[in-house]
């Protein structure tokens, strides 16, 4: 039936008290002559009775050391960092390309070009100075043998 479909998609917020005095009572109503929306609102209940006190097992740190040991999961995440870089780097020559020649039609004011070549190098110099920055600060970083 049409009507159930409504109804069950309301259940679980009659079950958490999120719905309004007037669908509450609907919904009570509905559950009283509804065998299939009451079942499955039992079955609500029950699922969020085992849910409730699961919680999220946080690995200790001897997990992480164990994990970080093996070769494979350094070189896993080394591969990853140096194909994400590859594609950044390729997307971003693209995209410098093209803005070259845009910038190079005779169709755009000057003005324009010069706000585009400004905002363009500015973003360059403020990339290479945090690079430059993050560096040269990791070469002195004393806390950098410290394990959390």
């Amino acid at each position: 039936m049409p009507e159930d479909d409504t109804y069950k998609s309301l259940l679980m917020g009659y079950l958490d008290h999120e719905l309004t005095e007037l669908e509450t009572l609907r919904i009570e109503q509905h559950i009283q002559e509804c065998a299939s929306c009451s079942a499955e609102l039992d079955e609500f209940r029950r699922l969020k009775e085992v849910t409730a006190d699961m919680r999220v097992a946080i690995p200790d740190d001897k997990y992480w050391e164990d994990y970080w040991s093996h070769v494979y999961n350094r070189l896993e995440r080394r591969i990853g960092w140096i194909l994400l870089s590859l594609g950044a780097i390729s997307l971003a020559s693209y995209g410098l390309y093209r803005l070259v020649s845009l910038l190079l039609h005779d169709g755009i004011p000057l003005l324009v070009r010069i706000g585009v070549l400004a905002l363009v190098v500015g973003l360059c110099t403020l990339l290479v100075s945090v690079l430059r920055e993050r560096i040269f600060l990791s070469k002195s970083d004393k806390y950098e043998r410290i394990k959390r």
